[in-house]
This record gives C-alpha cells, structure tokens and sequence, in this order.
C-alpha cells in the first residue's frame, strides 16, 4: 500500500490522500482543485472517494472528480445531505463556492470498504459533525477532522460536544488495542497514536486510561 498526500488545500489547507495498490487507488477527502488531484493521480484508476465528513473543504472536488472517473463517491448517512446543501456543508458560513455531488452511497459505523487487496474499515467518530468518520487500513487511521497533531476538531460548526470528540478519539485508541498507528488528519502533519497521547493537551482524559 502506498499514500501519497496532497496537503495544504485550498484556503482551508486541506489534506487529501490517495491510497494506492497496484494500480488501484482511493481518495480519502476531496478537497478543491480536481485537476491537481487528477494530475497527482497519473495512472492509478480512481475506484473511490472515501469522506471522513461533509464540511465544503472535504467534499468541493468530489462531483467532479466522479465524472471524470467514474468513481463512487462514499459518506456517512449523517453528512449525506451536506453533499447537496451549501448550508448544510458550510459553504453559505464561511462564503465559499459549492459544488453538489449527487449520487454518493453511504456507509455505517463497522463497515469494511473493499477496492482491490485494500480494505478500510468504517469507525464512527461524532464530534465534529454528527456523521465523521475515520477510516482504517492497516497500521494507518485517516481521522479527519476528529483527531490532529497536537489538537482535536472543533465541534462548533455543525458537531456534538467534546464530550462526544473525547469519546470518538477514545474509541480509536481502543480499536488499536495498544498499537501505535500513524494517523493522517484533516489538516496538518501526520502524527501517531503514541505522541498524541502523550503531548496532546486535550487527551488529558485518556492519559490515565
């Protein structure tokens, strides 16, 4: 498996990452900019768009990049009408264009994603919208905007409370079951299971764990 991220998007320096096998790839996140995807995909054959939530900043690239393609195009039945609302998504809050994408499937809590030998595991992770989610493969978490180095996502633009963040950053700890996984976040460096529990200053609760 290999992970090329394409970090710091747009005004919201988004990450998106393509995960690839062969000449099979997934997309987690579709920020702006589809060409820019397009380009850094090359050869690979686009299968999928994986989501972790439906903020603008995740899904702008998303309906364009399945017409391309012809990939589909994977969120939770939380945030599935984001992709059809620039309210719903944000786009209207922060005064950003939107693109719709119609015709997304949705995915639940502990279902497995299967393109090719990859297979991403579907965690709910509520906290910063009701419907994120983080995907595992491997020895690797795509978090999203649940968990980043050194910090959590806010869950003041359409989320639960921290409480309900605590509880979802608890639980991919908890599926870890003690491995240290490296964590691709939403936005920022990629960081692990292991220094997060250790310098993240809002992880104070499940130090003592």
């Amino acid at each position: 498996m290999d992970i090329i991220t394409i970090p710091d998007m747009g005004d919201f320096a988004t990450n998106a990452y393509i995960v690839s096998s062969g000449n099979i790839a997934v997309l987690i996140d579709a920020p702006c900019y589809p060409d820019i995807i397009m380009d850094r995909l090359g050869e690979l054959k686009l299968e999928a768009i994986l989501l972790t939530h439906g903020h603008v900043d995740h899904i702008s690239a998303a309906g364009e990049l399945k017409e391309k393609t012809g990939c589909k195009v994977y969120i939770s039945h939380e945030d599935e009408p984001m992709l059809r609302s620039s309210k719903l998504c944000r786009a209207d809050y922060f005064s950003v264009p939107f693109y719709p994408c119609k015709g997304a499937e949705c995915f639940s809590d502990g279902d497995e994603l299967i393109f090719g030998d990859m297979t991403f595991k579907v965690v709910s992770t509520k906290g910063h919208t009701y419907g994120s989610v983080s995907f595992i493969i491997d020895d690797v978490i795509f978090s999203g905007d649940t968990l980043f180095a050194g910090s959590i996502g806010r869950v003041d633009i359409g989320g639960s409370t921290f409480g309900d963040i605590i509880s979802s950053i608890d639980k991919l700890y908890k599926l870890a079951d003690g491995k240290n996984m490296r964590v691709f976040s939403g936005h920022g460096p990629v960081t692990d299971l292991y220094s997060e529990l250790i310098e993240n200053p809002y992880l104070g609760a499940l130090r003592g764990q």
